[in-house]
């Protein structure tokens, strides 16, 4: 199957397990295969638009023509529905589901993007010869399966940042389950110093993101709750404001 055919399956809804996987890994590894796929997304949508707009036009047309033949507006409000309806199934309803209801797979692929490296920025020419670099220079590098192996070599695995960009590679492989046990006691930690406190909400838009993948849709509505109501917390609000009026 080529790219294409797996972008097309996808909007369609129709990809098996295995079709899925492979989609993430080219979203996630392959640019080309981004741009496609981001330009055929903003494409339906332009679609979208331009037919609403058209169906827009048709009624007013049909509004005048009747207008000008019947008197009786209850007998054109009820033609007015009638045209309506007919018009919707002419042009077909695909359009309306894919800008109005997307799957909770489309809203995780257009949400979803592992955080960026803030701990240990790579740069060109240095080359600290420590664990911790390397694991994020393969972070960086999107090698998630070599990441994960040095973060588990480094001497303080269990430190917040490490934990959290060991899940980040995990949800980019797709392990959502591992990602989930890493994410929760982040998100819910009580500790008080600032650099946990500021993982700690990455991390609950990252679960609310994993449940909404998985597709426990309440685990998600709640978790994206958390994060667009938090009284201080502002990382990725309006998104999931977003995200909770399509699954709400």
């Amino acid at each position: 199957m080529n790219n294409f055919e797996l972008i097309d399956k996808f909007f369609g809804n129709s990809l098996t397990s295995k079709e899925q996987s492979s989609f993430n890994d080219l979203l996630q590894s392959d640019e080309e295969f981004k741009k496609e796929f981001l330009f055929q997304q903003d494409l339906k949508k332009v679609i979208a638009i331009n037919r609403r707009e058209e169906l827009k036009m048709k009624l007013e047309q049909f509004r005048k023509d009747y207008q000008g033949k019947s008197k009786s507006r209850f007998l054109f409000n009820n033609w007015l529905i009638a045209a309506s309806i007919a018009l919707l199934v002419g042009f077909g309803l695909w359009f309306v589901k894919d800008s109005y209801f997307p799957s909770n797979e489309q809203l995780y692929v257009q949400n979803f993007e592992p955080y960026r490296n803030i701990v240990q920025p790579v740069v060109r020419g240095e080359n600290p010869n420590t664990i911790e670099h390397s694991a994020f220079v393969a972070y960086e590098n999107k090698d998630y399966h070599k990441s994960i192996n040095l973060f588990n070599s480094v001497d303080n695995p269990n430190d917040t940042y490490i934990l959290f960009y060991k899940a980040m590679c995990l949800q980019s492989l797709n392990k959502l389950d591992e990602s989930i046990q890493i994410l929760l006691p982040i998100a819910t930690t009580k500790n008080t110093e600032s650099s946990s406190r500021n993982f700690a909400e990455k991390a609950d838009w990252y679960l609310a993101l994993a449940y909404l993948k998985m597709g426990d849709t309440d685990k998600a509505l709640s978790q994206f709750l958390v994060v667009a109501n938090h009284p201080t917390n502002t990382f990725k609000k309006e998104e999931a404001k977003k995200i909770i009026k399509f699954i709400d």
